[in-house]
């Protein structure tokens, strides 16, 4: 069974697709939405998480591609059911140069909360340097490893733009966290969760500009 396997194989000269090699030297950004088909996530006040995720994608990767000119694509459609490992096969194909899981939950505070997260099992050892054979089976839990470094700059260069003053009078702000999240679980590109908390299913929208502000490091393939 897919969802069973113990080791992951990264085809990452077999099969990245065509279609995004039209364009050299430009980042790539795949947005996940959480959620899918048969799972609507948290509820929120008169929504469920699966549908405000989806906005909330849709919306950053248009602010994406206009403030920064960087192509971005979705994990799912709406009706779309996402099994285990499939958004982490995907990123890897495509070979991204940023993945970015969305999530949403229903805050009590007037004030939206904003969570940063990146993967880590162990501090000490995933942050280690290390190097991955690219043409090798590669343990899912050590694929984060392949870019571990990179994670931890942008999730530290986010930090720093969303702790200014003015953004803080918007929201609050929380990270960058290593923890085991699952979401990000067999990616091997820079990996970022953003966890929001809001009392409105709408306010999300006010915070689409501070992230796409301190995504700024997409204005460029870090990678060339």
């Amino acid at each position: 069974m897919y969802r069973k396997n113990i080791y992951f194989l990264f085809l990452l000269v077999f099969t990245r697709l065509s279609s995004f090699n039209a364009i050299q030297n430009q980042s790539l950004v795949m947005i996940d939405p959480a959620g899918h088909a048969k799972n609507v996530g948290r509820r929120l006040v008169e929504s469920y998480e699966r549908g405000e995720t989806f906005k909330f994608a849709e919306k950053l990767k248009d602010a994406l591609n206009e403030k920064y000119g960087v192509r971005s694509v979705l994990t799912r459609f709406p009706g779309e059911e996402i099994i285990d490992l499939q958004n982490a096969s995907f990123a890897n194909r495509l070979q991204v140069t940023f993945y970015c899981s969305l999530h949403i939950y229903r805050e009590s505070s007037v004030k939206p909360k904003i969570y940063i997260y990146h993967l880590v099992y162990d501090p000490i050892v995933d942050l280690a340097k290390r190097t991955i054979d690219e043409l090798l089976f590669v343990p899912i839990h050590q694929a984060h490893f392949a870019n571990i470094g990179t994670t931890v700059f942008f999730g530290k260069r986010m930090k720093e733009i969303l702790s200014q003053s003015d953004y803080q009078k918007q929201f609050d702000f929380y990270g960058p966290y290593g923890i085991p999240f699952k979401p990000l679980v067999g990616i091997t590109a820079p990996a970022i969760g953003i966890e929001v908390g809001i009392d409105q299913e709408d306010k999300w929208q006010n915070l689409v500009d501070p992230l796409v502000e301190s995504l700024c490091f997409l204005g460029h393939n870090p990678f060339v």
